[in-house]
């Protein structure tokens, strides 16, 4: 469109609704820190004290999730911090670069086993099998009982929260792997399923990663939400009648649950135009597309051929 066929006042509309932190994670996360550290360093000397590289990757794998949990609870508590004066729109962000960091951890760490898990397939060594099996069986039971803990509250998860919730998925199949290996050891002497589940494992953990960092990834470079079709919210902002079209549409989001929205809406000349359109505009898109924080500035046409190519674009 020409800009001098154009009138643009300086009217803009922000809505803004800042959820309190989710205090009852934060404190989950703390404990099931505590927790999943205590239990790693048990693992990690189990395995190597019985020789079984299964159970030394699960211990890994929980030195991963403690510091996933840590991180993920360091960043709820950032993340809750009002906006500041050189950081306006606050520290929210700090929650998808930790979940990108979990994402890049279970990745790494999935590597690692599988080198070792290869290097053992060359070079096998005797196992304590059944110590191991009551090491893993213990950590079975500690991981199903954090996961649960984890899963419970809010139904919707940030990206950060849900990364830390894999982390310890991945841990609890990694416990599953181990027992199964100390049992195949133990009743068919296959010493061989110990680094052959260790890579199943790895592989499942690894595709787990990449996909929280696909989706974190998305978020940092404020990509349309997850469940947002842009086309749906255009075409919802040109229903109002007193609007005469829309640009530069943008949706993001800060910590993959909080939308943000901004827009400039073309209206028909009129003060009072504006005014209801912005409300309307306000109302439908906060119910239909469960706007967070919204920025709208109305301009409006002038001439017969701006209103012309305005219906028209």
């Amino acid at each position: 469109m020409n800009a001098k066929t154009h009138s643009h006042s300086d009217h803009s509309h922000h809505s803004h609704d800042h959820p309190s932190a989710s205090h009852s994670s934060y404190q989950k996360l703390w404990v099931s820190f505590w927790i999943i550290a205590a239990f790693m360093l048990l693992e990690i000397v189990c395995g190597w004290l019985f020789h079984s590289l299964t159970l030394m990757s699960d211990g890994f794998h929980m030195l991963s999730d403690a510091v996933s949990l840590g991180l993920s609870a360091f960043a709820i508590s950032l993340g809750a911090r009002r906006a500041t004066v050189a950081k306006t729109f606050g520290f929210k962000r700090f929650e998808i670069l930790a979940a990108f960091g979990n994402g890049l951890t279970l990745v790494l760490l999935s590597l690692m086993i599988l080198v070792q898990a290869i290097t053992r397939l060359f070079h096998p060594i005797v196992i304590d099998a059944k110590s191991m099996l009551w090491v893993a069986s213990l950590g079975l039971l500690v991981n199903i009982g954090i996961a649960w803990w984890l899963h419970q509250g809010e139904d919707e998860k940030t990206l950060n929260e849900e990364s830390a919730f894999l982390h310890v998925l991945g841990d609890l199949g990694a416990s599953l792997a181990a027992i199964v290996a100390g049992i195949l050891i133990i009743t068919r002497g296959w010493t061989w399923s110990d680094p052959v589940l260790s890579m199943v494992i790895a592989i499942v953990i690894a595709v787990g990663g990449f996909r929280v960092m696909q989706r974190s990834g998305h978020i940092l470079v404020e990509g349309t939400p997850e469940g947002v079709e842009l086309e749906s919210v255009r075409v919802s902002i040109l229903t109002n009648q007193q609007v005469r079209n829309v640009h530069d549409l943008h949706m993001w989001t800060m910590n993959g649950r909080d939308l943000y929205l901004s827009a400039h809406i073309e209206t028909d000349p009129g003060e009072s135009t504006e005014k209801a359109v912005m409300a309307a505009l306000t109302e439908s898109l906060t119910r239909d597309f469960h706007v967070n924080h919204l920025t709208l500035q109305v301009g409006h046409c002038v001439e017969a051929d701006c209103l012309n190519n305005c219906e028209s674009a």
